[in-house]
């Protein structure tokens, strides 16, 4: 399965709230609206975050680019107000709308700004900030999950401040591995003025931001907007039940997550996997692959309207790939790939690619683990939730990195086995659903050079 996403991969580079209706004029609008907009992150099935800040000016311009230096003069594009209806329109020529609701907030459909307050006084509390590097994955072009970075403004309401910075690697990128390190990036005075966050640290250093809080109420936390992202506060209890929880975390084995995963597709069943058949489709194109695992070799097919268009066959002594008329040869790049990536994906719990497993690294995530591991300098990382399950995976073999998620389990011949797949190498993403799953079938294939 692992070699044909890669196949795709490789051919796709080839085919290169209540709305109000009342009027607001712009004097009463005017100013920063912040929210958090969250997408499904196809890794782990968590969300990715993305923070959208606006400042609106009373002479109708706005920039969305409050990270950087020339926020207070630079424009993006102008607004207009019709009813309850928001119209924006960048100097590049999009388009944008929001509804103003009856609250005073911006609706988005799939999230809200929240107005921000613009008194000069930040509320008193610790302002946390927590960003995971690579975390979109496939949605966001980025190869690996990478480290989770937690950046932490603590405010007494008098003036001063302190501030520390928490790294917790979570998966794989260049480093693998788990492990949390904290350090302080110190600590002095703050004055705040309009919008502008003035840091003046013992040493002598000094540092400006743009800064909008919002001092929340009963129901809602204080926040603050820094630099055009989102910083919440932590009530003391949710304080001391996660600092309880890592406390009482005792991380299992990798080892232990094998074995358990183990059982969850298939045990023993797994380790008699002989042979198996593939078939999926993606946008039209029908897609066959057969696997001999004795015999070391597989074979990709794709056809557009029952026309053979791609085969690609690598075996013990080599491969190659025939794309519509032209051969060329398996170089050794790919063959090191097809070597190795069988420590990745279900079929990578077989006994033979148990030790590597075993010996692995874990590291805790939302959803459960992450297990990684090197094998002949080459990463591989799989995610795995609290039920054992695998809910995707990635490598880095040689130069080649590829990440996949899976889901649509189904259970064939005693072995559960996903029925989508999503693959991503960083640049492409392709979505296959598998249509159907032969194990220990007769392939029927010809094995035959084009």
């Amino acid at each position: 399965m692992k070699h044909f996403q890669y196949l795709i991969l490789q051919i796709l580079c080839c085919l290169t709230i209540v709305v109000s209706t009342s009027c607001k004029s712009s004097d009463n609008f005017s100013g920063v609206y912040a929210g958090v907009r969250l997408s499904l992150n196809p890794l782990g099935g968590g969300m990715n975050r993305t923070d959208e800040v606006f400042l609106f000016r009373k002479d109708n311009t706005f920039t969305d680019q409050l990270n950087k230096k020339d926020w207070k003069t630079a424009v993006r594009g102008t607004y207009e107000i019709k009813g309850s209806e928001l119209y924006l329109t960048y100097v590049n020529g999009d388009k944008d709308n929001f509804t103003i609701t009856k609250g005073g907030n911006l609706d988005a459909g799939t999230y809200v700004l929240f107005k921000m307050d613009l008194d000069n006084s930040i509320p008193k509390g610790s302002y946390h900030f927590k960003f995971i590097n690579g975390s979109g994955g496939m949605a966001t072009g980025t190869t690996y999950i990478g480290t989770s970075t937690k950046q932490t403004l603590n405010f007494d309401g008098k003036g001063n401040f302190d501030t520390d910075r928490q790294s917790t690697t979570v998966i794989a990128g260049d480093n693998i591995g788990g492990g949390t390190n904290t350090k302080s990036d110190g600590k002095g005075k703050y004055v705040l003025k309009d919008g502008l966050l003035t840091l003046s640290y013992e040493n002598g250093n000094s540092t400006t931001h743009s800064f909008f809080a919002s001092a929340g109420d009963a129901k809602n936390k204080a926040m603050a907007v820094i630099d055009g992202s989102f910083y919440f506060t932590d009530n003391e209890s949710d304080k001391t039940n996660s600092d309880q929880e890592k406390t009482n975390a005792k991380l299992p084995s990798a080892a232990e997550i094998l074995k358990e995963v183990k059982k969850v597709y298939g045990g023993a069943a797994l380790d008699d996997i002989k042979t198996y058949t593939i078939e999926a489709e993606i946008n039209g194109i029908k897609l066959v692959s057969y696997n001999d695992l004795t015999g070391n070799r597989f074979r990709n097919e794709m056809f557009n309207r029952d026309k053979l268009i791609v085969v690609e066959q690598i075996g013990p002594n080599g491969g190659w790939t025939w794309n519509n008329g032209k051969k060329t040869i398996s170089d050794n790049e790919r063959l090191q790939e097809i070597k190795y990536n069988d420590y990745i994906g279900v079929l990578g719990l077989q006994e033979q690619n148990n030790s590597a497993f075993s010996k692995g690294r874990v590291s805790a995530t939302k959803d459960g683990y992450a297990v990684s591991f090197e094998v002949d300098g080459n990463q591989f990382v799989y995610l795995i939730d609290s039920e054992y399950r695998i809910i995707g995976d990635s490598y880095q073999i040689g130069k080649k990195k590829q990440m996949s998620t899976y889901s649509n389990i189904k259970t064939v011949g005693g072995i559960k086995m996903p029925f989508t797949t999503i693959a991503s190498d960083g640049k492409n993403k392709v979505t296959l659903n598998y249509k159907s799953m032969k194990i220990n079938e007769p392939l029927a294939t010809k094995w035959s050079e084009l």
